[in-house]
């Protein structure tokens, strides 16, 4: 059984994520966002961006574009555009029961034309869009996307022939230049023609050389690096581990059996993975992770299982564990399936943000709260539920309680310092220290939900139950101001940190922990009531 556990935890660390057939062509750098990329990272967020899918119809990304490329007529009439509003999609008289389009089909759609023609002039005169205008504006990046595959603009792949960080040329361009290049390009799209991939791995080595050779490229190492972190997926790694560490954790018998230490260690081998992918997305951005949802949720799931490993050192009580990775586990989970939202392109800094320290400790700061609050989120379950079901266990309520008050003062000092360096931080920027932006007024009201709890159980307004119950509620706040202002209120100076998409997934979890408390606390009244043992809290 236990060779058995530490071969899965082996295999889960080792196994390549994909076969590299077009391993000279991922590696190729090519200019795109802002910064210099392997093709390999460009390719995969075309195709992800396009089609909402990481490998769509199950090909690599990679030959996916390459087929696009070298059979553009095909391309345009294939259902590759993925477009899931329903109610926009009824509108624009699109076939709703349907998630991927054609080109073709939509670029001849008069409804889709008429809704172009009104969202430009709005754009013109700089009328606001609504989120429908907004939705239909990404199904047309879509398009354009596709187009600029097509048509070579997308990949520009020759690089300045006296200055790296210079305007590069698109494949488009050197179809017009005399150049070994252009003739190895057209062999490789020669072969892609053919259906095979195997054909078009064998042709792809050529165009690297012949670019090369065009100008100053990147050191050796830096397109291998990001192509290995494209490649490796050290996050679905690690909640891969952090799963099977909570389950051998959750049934292990004491904290001294085996099961118990091999969960340690899957937990362990997890989060070491989670640091090299931290590791390695700083050294590929050249920045600490403080741009996107997508880097703070894969922070936030760092920091809780962090907090755990912390406590579990110190007390030994393995809640600590349960809860981080449980929480860490869905949190990585979303991150990698939930591209369209979470979106973990790397992007560089808008230049007001670069080179700023205080931002770094600041953003870094107030998502390690956020850490220490999805810890507390889990214990304060157990706790609710032990309190609803299993009273009599006095030890492991005792323990429990413990835990979630560690973890509530831990986060609530984290946030307050977080909020304090966010000031500094907005008087470097933007010359005050406070000026009631929305992801400012609700990191308050997430600071002072908590604060309130605390000071209700010094004094005696709350006690353990009520605690509890407390902090599920209390981290509806912290979903507002983590979530809610950067992606259903869209407003404020912290607009580099915008998204839309997935408001209708966190109300129903909204809901569903409001019934969850509501449902606890009716059945822990109920037990009390019952046993006249340790009656409900009088705040309740």
């Amino acid at each position: 059984m236990n060779r058995l556990l530490i071969l899965i935890v082996l295999l889960l660390v080792a196994i390549p994520a994909r076969a590299d057939d077009f391993s000279e062509l991922r590696r190729l750098p090519v200019q795109d966002g802002g910064r210099l990329k392997p093709l390999d990272t460009l390719a995969a967020e075309s195709v992800r961006f396009i089609t909402g899918k990481a490998r769509f119809q199950n090909e690599d990304p990679m030959w996916t574009s390459l087929r696009w490329m070298a059979k553009p007529e095909a391309a345009l009439e294939e259902q590759c555009i993925e477009f899931r509003n329903l109610e926009l999609k009824r509108k624009l008289e699109l076939d709703s029961e349907r998630r991927w389009y054609s080109f073709k089909e939509l670029s001849e759609n008069a409804q889709v034309r008429s809704r172009q023609t009104a969202v430009h002039n709005k754009m013109r005169t700089k009328e606001e869009l609504t989120p429908e205008d907004r939705e239909f504006n990404q199904l047309l990046a879509r398009m354009q996307t596709l187009l600029a595959i097509l048509d070579g603009t997308l990949w520009k792949v020759v690089p300045n022939s006296v200055d790296l960080t210079g305007q590069w040329t698109s494949l488009a361009e050197l179809r017009d230049l005399d150049v070994p290049a252009r003739e190895a390009m057209g062999k490789l799209l020669e072969a892609s023609a053919t259906g095979d991939p195997a054909r078009a791995a064998q042709a792809s080595p050529p165009v690297g050389q012949a670019l090369a050779s065009m100008g100053p490229v990147p050191a050796p190492g830096t397109m291998e690096r990001e192509v290995h972190y494209n490649n490796f997926h050290a996050f679905r790694k690690a909640w891969a581990l952090y799963v099977l560490g909570f389950f051998l954790i959750l049934f292990a018998p004491s904290a001294q059996s085996k099961l118990y230490w091999l969960g340690m260690a899957s937990a362990g081998a997890g989060f070491a993975l989670n640091c090299y992918g931290f590791l390695l997305r700083c050294l590929i951005a050249g920045r600490p992770p403080v741009t996107n949802m997508y880097e703070s949720v894969t922070w936030v799931a760092f920091g809780a299982v962090l907090f755990a490993l912390i406590f579990e050192t110190i007390y030994r009580n393995r809640f600590y564990l349960l809860a981080a990775l449980a929480g860490a586990s869905v949190a990585l989970i979303l991150a990698d399936n939930l591209p369209a939202v979470l979106d973990p392109t790397i992007k560089p800094l808008t230049p007001v943000l670069r080179n700023n320290f205080w931002l770094t400790v600041h953003v870094l700061t107030i998502t390690l709260s956020y850490a220490a609050f999805l810890l507390a989120l889990g214990l304060g379950h157990m706790v609710t539920w032990c309190y609803a079901f299993a009273q009599d266990r006095k030890e492991r309520l005792k323990a429990l309680n413990l835990a979630l008050y560690k973890a509530i003062q831990v986060g609530v000092l984290l946030l307050a310092a977080g909020t304090i360096l966010g000031g500094v931080w907005a008087n470097y920027s933007w010359g005050r220290f406070w000026g009631w932006d929305p992801k400012e007024v609700w990191a308050l009201i997430a600071l002072l939900g908590y604060l309130a709890l605390l000071h209700g159980r010094y004094a005696g307004w709350l006690r353990h139950f009520g605690l509890a119950a407390g902090s599920i509620v209390a981290f509806q706040g912290v979903l507002m101001a983590w979530y809610g202002v950067n992606f259903v209120l869209g407003a404020g100076l912290h607009s580099y940190g915008f998204g839309n998409g997935g408001v209708e997934f966190v109300g129903a979890f909204c809901l569903a922990e409001l019934l969850f408390v509501a449902i606890m606390t009716w059945r822990y009244r109920m037990g009390a009531r019952a046993s006249r043992v340790d009656p409900p809290d009088p705040a309740l």
